[in-house]
């Protein structure tokens, strides 16, 4: 780790008391922590489902154990709890509204209230009825407003009389992620995703239904919860990257004068700026979608994982066999450390760079075993196989992908028909515990794009291609150039036959060309395997993504330009122009100017690779500076701030302190600054992703897939917050 310096960690030190109204508080919302229930599905529930994601399961079986956590925010001090409301959960049909549901959300809210605590309800936080995506159109149908309208009556009429703020949607920027891609990435983040086939002016024309709608909805919402109660306090907390105050004001006047249609349809252009032309067309060689921010990248066509290969005669029958031995690692690639959590700790690794070396040092005797990808430790083609033997398998979950360099969209439109059809190829590995069966590979490639195939019952890839675009140079060549790792088969001398991956190119070949012989193989290093696909253009397509996601991903001051009427009014209507009662928002990454040129570090974020994430608390005071000038009458609410165990070199408990030290400086400086709200009271489900410390933001450590009882158990960032709260909530000092 590296070392901070102590302004990063605890920021400036203002000596001033916070108000005695400030609220410190902490979160959860209702998919994260709320176990599946079948009758009662939501949009998010389809979508793990059909993307093969990770479902939410039990959560942390926060409906019948919202006591305990109520209880342990309360003990730290927190006055402000916020919760969601399912709205599957209360109207699971249209119309029917489940009178137990609103109930049970009226006794959440009574609990809070019980322990000394405001609460603060979000009625949409990124899920919504199945029912009204399949009938209604969904957020881009032209009853959702009313639809969201009739909602929110009915959940206020049940427990407004104990709710002190209102979300109605929680961060809407990124629901505009379920009507486009980026043209980067091939499949959409979220639900509900448009018909596969759409094109750029669809998809343009579907967030400019979708974000008026949704400013009718907010503006109709809020109407309906404060006929009920006059003095209740509405808003919505858009997520907000730090980004430096010229670049801020650039984005902004962007979406202002030039429009955020025009905006969204150049961001979302179905290609990049300029066709690549690497040294090879494609790279098939043991590469993991993780791999990927700067490539395109193919559906999977493989999936394996990290294993142990020893010599047959080895004694042992576990890695506890290996204490104290030394271990051949080949650490080029995916996973490059998972040895450190695979390995025992007492045994030596020795690094490879390629898997023929790595076995002749254990055929030799100088390691005791190998680890490394299953898949290339022990191929069907290796010469004198029966000279070695699998330890364990399974250690990881990968999926191989083939990459080609940006630009190429059409090329992988090929490229995933020869996937559709390689089950046959497979047939011969199925039968290894360490690759998957040939249907789950299959399975998993023919993933509809979008909620609306499911719905119909279409989740074929596309019967025509569009054309030779992009595929042209190599239809003039009269050959597909792939590269393959040069200890892969085909490409290795310790292998007899072509292997594999040389299979697949040929597929991919005679899809392309329709000749599989017209293929031109290229050995690669593994270690520089992806290096070929770039070339001297690579700088005009970074420059073109950093606009796409700076200006689009990371930039939710749309919300607020709109609200505070800088929006054209057929973006944002004039009924929800001023219409909130406070300035919410959510932070928790950011970038100064001199580190600018990291822009994918965002990516990683919106990827869920929050380990990764870019850092910058003083971005955070930023935004509660800007808002304020936008809205000066208004309190300000950090709706949500929170970290996973540790981002950037920064561990949570730092990143708590340097955040709230942002949060002091802007009280120090007259901001009316009502609120701070850490995320995640518990562990959640991250919203697809599998559970481990790269999406844990939780306060309460609770292991969702291996304890079955689900047990909270404290961090040590339980303390460190419950300390600042206490230290700033009587005398300001740290």
């Amino acid at each position: 780790m590296k070392r901070l310096c102590p302004e990063r960690i605890r920021g400036p030190s203002c000596g001033v008391p916070f108000p005695p109204d400030f609220l410190f508080g902490t979160a959860n919302a209702d998919h994260q922590v709320e176990a599946h229930d079948p009758a009662r599905e939501d949009v998010w529930d389809l979508w793990e489902r059909c993307q093969g994601l990770t479902p939410r399961g039990r959560g942390t079986d926060f409906w019948n154990r919202y006591e305990e956590d109520i209880a342990a925010a309360a003990g730290m001090g927190c006055k402000l709890f916020r919760f969601s409301i399912a709205w599957a959960r209360v109207e699971p049909a249209e119309g029917d509204f489940d009178l137990a549901a609103l109930a049970h959300y009226r006794r959440v809210a009574d609990c809070i209230c019980s322990h000394g605590m405001e609460a603060m309800v979000t009625l949409h936080h990124f899920v919504w009825p199945v029912w009204l995506e399949r009938d209604h159109g969904g957020m881009i149908g032209d009853g959702f407003p009313d639809f969201f309208a009739r909602y929110a009556a009915k959940v206020a009429e049940a427990l407004g009389d104990r709710t002190d703020y209102w979300i109605t949607f929680n961060e809407p920027s990124q629901l505009t992620f379920g009507y486009i891609k980026p043209w980067w990435h091939h499949r959409y983040y979220m639900p509900p995703g448009l018909p596969r086939g759409t094109s750029v002016d669809a998809e343009a024309e579907a967030v400019g239904k979708f974000i008026p709608n949704l400013f009718r909805a907010h503006a109709r919402a809020r109407q309906r919860i404060q006929q009920r109660d006059p003095a209740a306090k509405v808003g919505v907390n858009p997520l907000v990257t730090g980004f430096p105050t010229w670049l801020q004001m650039l984005m902004d006047w962007g979406a202002c004068h030039r429009g955020l249609s025009e905006a969204v349809f150049k961001f979302t252009a179905g290609d990049a700026l300029v066709r690549e032309r690497g040294k090879v067309d494609l790279v098939i060689g043991g590469v993991s979608g993780g791999d990927q921010t700067r490539f395109e990248f193919s559906d999977p066509y493989l999936r394996t994982g990290k294993a142990v290969l020893v010599p047959a005669a080895h004694a042992g029958g576990d890695l506890a066999s290996l204490a104290g031995k030394t271990i051949g690692v080949v650490a080029i690639g995916n996973q490059p450390e998972g040895w450190k959590r695979d390995l025992p700790a007492s045994s030596r690794k020795k690094l490879f760079f390629n898997y023929d070396e790595a076995r002749s040092s254990l055929a030799a005797g100088k390691v005791a075993a190998v680890y490394g990808d299953a898949f290339f430790l022990l191929p069907f083609e290796l010469k004198g196989r029966e000279r070695f033997r699998f330890l364990v398998t399974g250690l990881s979950d990968e999926h191989y992908v083939a990459v080609a360099p940006h630009g190429h969209a059409p090329l992988m439109e090929h490229v995933n028909r020869a996937i559709a059809g390689f089950e046959r190829e497979l047939a011969g590995y199925g039968r290894e515990p360490w690759i998957s069966h040939p249907e789950a590979v299959v399975k998993e490639v023919a993933r509809p794009l979008s909620l609306h195939e499911v719905f119909a019952g279409e989740d074929s890839l596309p019967e025509n291609i569009s054309g030779t675009r992009g595929v042209r140079r190599i239809l003039r060549r009269g050959r597909l150039r792939v590269g393959i790792r040069c200890d892969a088969p085909g490409a290795s001398a310790e292998c007899a036959g072509e292997g594999l991956e040389v299979r697949l190119a040929r597929l991919i070949a005679r899809e392309v060309l329709g000749d599989a012989d017209a293929l031109e193989l290229v050995p690669l290093s593994p270690a520089g395997r992806l290096e070929v696909l770039e070339s001297k253009t690579s700088w005009l397509n970074w420059a073109w993504r950093f606009w796409g996601t700076t200006s689009l991903i990371a930039n939710a001051n749309w919300w607020y330009l709109g609200t505070s009427g800088r929006l054209p009014e057929e973006l944002c209507p004039a009924e929800a122009v001023g219409a909130q009662d406070f300035v919410g928002l959510d932070y928790y990454w950011g970038l100064p100017t001199r580190r600018l040129h990291q822009f994918r570090l965002l990516e990683e974020a919106a990827l869920g690779r929050f380990l990764r994430a870019p850092v910058w608390p003083q971005g955070l005071f930023h935004a509660l500076q800007r808002f304020h000038r936008w809205f000066p009458g208004q309190e300000l609410l950090v709706v949500e701030n929170g970290c996973v165990p540790h981002a950037d070199g920064m561990t949570r408990g730092e990143y708590l302190k340097a955040h709230v030290a942002q949060v002091e400086r802007a009280v120090d400086k007259g901001l009316p600054v009502k609120a701070y709200n850490y995320w995640s009271i518990t562990s959640n489900r991250e919203w697809g992703h599998a559970f481990d410390p790269n999406t844990d933001f939780g306060l309460c450590f609770v292991d969702l897939d291996k304890d079955p009882e689900l047990k909270r158990v404290e961090t040590a960032e339980v303390g460190v917050y419950r300390n600042l709260i206490r230290e700033k909530m009587v005398d300001g000092r740290w």
